[in-house]
Order: C-alpha cells, then structure tokens, then sequence
C-alpha cells in the first residue's frame, strides 16, 4: 500500500507541477512535445518588380506584429517570370505543405487558385475586381477559401483615363496593351472604354500574350501616332513597364500608370493604391487565417488611401507640362 501511495503522490506532485508551468508559461522547459509550434509556412507569388511591394508591406507589418521570419512564419517565395508559371508553382508549394498562399494580381491568382482547390487558404491582394474574377461572392462574406486586398483598379480605370486627359488636354489617341486571357485586364479596358467615349480619346488596344511580344508591339509604336500611352493595369504590362517607359521616351510621349512605383519607375503619371500600404492592409487577413479565421468569412480589404502621382523628372525628359488643375491636385511629385 506504501508503494501505492507514494506512486499516486509522484504522479499528483507531477501533475500539479505542469498545472503550474502552464500557468506561468514554462511548460515547454520541461516537456518537449509542449515547445513552441512550428513556424507556419506562407507560399509567396508574384511577378516580381512592383508587384513585390506588396509582399514588403506584408512581411514588414506581420514582423511589427510578432510574427517573425524564421521563429513562427516561413516564406516560401516564387518570384515568377511570367503569371503562366504560377499554377506549377503554387503545386510545388503544395507539397511543402504551405498553411496559407499569399497570391499577387489576378492572373497569378486564378491560376493558384486552379492548382491549390480548396487544399488551404488562398490570400490575393492587387486583385482589381475580386468579384468580377469569380474569387469571392461579396467583399463582406467571400464564401471560399479565397479572401484578401482588392486596388478596386479595374473600377478606377475610367477615372484614371480622365486625369490622364485632365493632366494633357490635348490627348486624343492613346495605345494601350494587355493580355485579352487575363479576365481582370478586360475588366478594366471596358471601364476605360466606356470612359474614353466622352472624353473625346480614342484608345488603340493591343493584344499581348507574352513579353515578346509586348516588344514587338513597343517597335511598332510609330512618333506622332499617339498622344499617350495608357499603361492598363495589366500584370504582365506592368511587369514590362521599364521597356514601355524607355520607347514612350524615344516616342516623346505621356505614360500613365496605376501605381505610385511604376511613376517610380519613369511613368510620367499615376493613379491608385499604393501597393505597399495594400501588403501592410494585407497582413491583418493573414494574421487573422493563421489565427484560425476562415477565409470564407474573412473580409476582403479596399485601399484606405488612392495617390495621385506625378514625376517632374519624366515630364522634363520628353518635354512637356501638366496642367495646374492636376499638378495641385498631386499628393506626391517626383523630382530626381
């Protein structure tokens, strides 16, 4: 009976021992099945250059929040080359066992969303019409296991051809190209199209599937031709914008962009979310998921801000002025 009792004492002081260390958070020093769980594996995709902001945004403000890189979150990134290698991509982070996709531009997203399923949650962000893409049934309640940012630039596309010809009154005939696949890209050249009629524009839309021939296409831009050029928030034009800045130069021609980095980037002209501080908005989705939310109930985000962007050093280089109405209306000039 002696060995009984003091067996059932050992076990009730142990028992009590662990009741303590979990109280007082050093359980896992003694037990070390109970140490901290592994680092959440988030798979990263996006067509590098401005798109990668979005991913700085993100990593900056999940890192201000506690979760730090390499202690309890790993990136898993594929900077891609093209949107077309993001379905193999994402199968690859499949088998690294991801917990959540973090998915950049629509192309790149319905293309992750082809080769995950509902395997695990996806989080878009530069999506410009989520509901339009077929991603999510509503902003308020997405209903899938997709969820995440939206730029709204596909409903912005209207609006940003019109300060575009606020900026240069005297455009007439704009070139523009995206990629007639990517269902977000038309979204946003019927809003401009529909938009260019009272303005008096005309835009000269130029199919593109791949960034040859995006360069095809910028050699066969003849001088006079056009007054401008509108970058439509294409990801793979966008991908391409040093190429299309550089001919718009030669050409002696306005661009405008979507995107205060690709006014960074020599675009004369932009108009829309800042893509960082939609990576930062991004961050509390993802937080949320990793916590335990479902996407399916998960909120997806609109900018809190649109940046009206000028680059003086662009302007000087072909030569020409923007209007006051638009200069005054500028919430950042760039002067380099």
């Amino acid at each position: 009976m002696n060995k009984m009792y003091l067996a059932a004492a050992a076990a009730g002081l142990i028992i009590g021992l662990f009741a303590v260390m979990a109280l007082t958070g050093n359980l896992s020093s003694i037990l070390p099945l109970a140490q901290k769980r592994e680092p959440a594996k988030i798979g990263v995709l996006y067509q590098g250059n401005s798109y990668k902001l979005a991913f700085d945004g993100l990593k900056d403000k999940l890192a201000e929040d506690g979760f730090a890189e390499n202690e309890n979150v790993i990136y898993l990134v594929k900077e891609l080359s093209d949107p077309a290698a993001a379905a193999e991509a994402a199968k690859d982070l499949i088998s690294q066992g991801v917990a959540v996709f973090y998915s950049i531009s629509t192309p790149v997203t319905s293309r992750v969303k082809e080769a995950v399923g509902e395997t695990a949650p996806i989080v878009f962000n530069i999506v410009g019409d989520p509901v339009g893409a077929g991603f999510v049934k509503s902003f308020a309640e997405p209903g899938s296991n997709l969820t995440g940012c939206t730029n709204l630039s596909a409903s912005l596309s209207g609006k940003r051809l019109e300060i575009f010809k606020q900026a240069f009154p005297g455009i007439k005939r704009v070139a523009t190209f995206y990629d007639p696949t990517n269902k977000f890209s038309i979204l946003s050249i019927e809003n401009a199209r529909q938009a260019a009629t009272g303005l008096g524009v005309e835009i000269k839309e130029i199919t593109v599937k791949s960034v040859e021939e995006i360069e095809k296409e910028l050699a066969k831009l003849k001088p006079g031709e056009f007054n401008g050029f509108y970058n439509t928030p294409d990801a793979r034009a966008v991908g391409q914008i040093g190429k299309i800045v550089s001919r718009a130069n030669e050409l002696k021609i306005p661009v405008m962009g979507h995107e205060e980095d690709l006014a960074e980037r020599g675009a004369t002209l932009t108009y829309g979310a800042n893509f960082y501080r939609l990576g930062r908005d991004c961050a509390v989705v993802v937080e949320n998921i990793l916590n335990g939310s479902s996407p399916r109930t998960e909120p997806v985000i609109s900018p809190s801000k649109l940046d009206l962007v000028i680059n003086q050093t662009a302007l000087d280089k072909i030569g020409l002025s923007i209007s006051k109405e638009i200069q005054s209306r500028a919430d950042k000039i760039i002067k380099q």
